[in-house]
């Protein structure tokens, strides 16, 4: 599909194990969340809220600050939701419900998911394709698309990625 992006080191290595550094580190910001499109209140993951979207568009973390560089490479004009999800390693590999990240998004909003860490985990898309996470991968498609994430079983410890919800800067083909 045209309208998907697999991005292989999308950020320079210096700047993604900073971010991989402070998102991993033992005092991040966790909050458990049940996940909502499972519907079994015993399925959770660790979430982190950076930047809250509707109905208050606002920035949850200080943790946002560190993302500048990231939102200039994405050519970010204005953001929607940014979220990120850790999921501790599980017996066997779990798909969870299919989803979109932003209900009533504008037509033009992508996401974007930024595996944090490599395992054997992956991102489902409708279409049935699987995106394995590897670190330092960008997946970006349409908001509107239908996606799903699953635990891992690997010897990682966990699956951790970045969802960015996000609106991307419109250029006049003169420019």
């Amino acid at each position: 599909m045209s309208d998907i992006i697999i991005q292989d080191n999308f950020l320079n290595k210096e700047y993604f194990k900073e971010l991989q550094d402070l998102v991993l580190a033992g005092d991040f910001t966790w909050f458990r969340s049940s996940i909502d499109c499972i519907g079994d209140p015993d399925d959770y993951q660790m979430c982190h809220v950076v930047y809250a979207g509707a109905p208050y568009y606002e920035i949850n973390s200080n943790f946002y600050h560190n993302l500048h560089p990231l939102f200039e490479k994405l050519d970010l004009y204005s953001l929607q939701r940014v979220k990120i999800n850790l999921q501790q390693r599980a017996e066997k590999i779990t798909e969870q419900g299919m989803h979109i990240d932003v209900n009533d998004a504008p037509e033009n909003a992508l996401t974007s998911i930024l595996y944090m860490n490599t395992n054997n985990g992956y991102t489902k898309l409708e279409s049935g394709e699987k995106i394995a996470s590897v670190e330092n991968r960008l997946l970006t498609f349409p908001n509107n698309l239908r996606h799903a994430g699953t635990t891992n079983s690997c010897d990682e410890k966990y699956r951790c990625v970045m969802n960015i919800d996000w609106i991307k800067k419109w250029r006049n083909s003169n420019d």
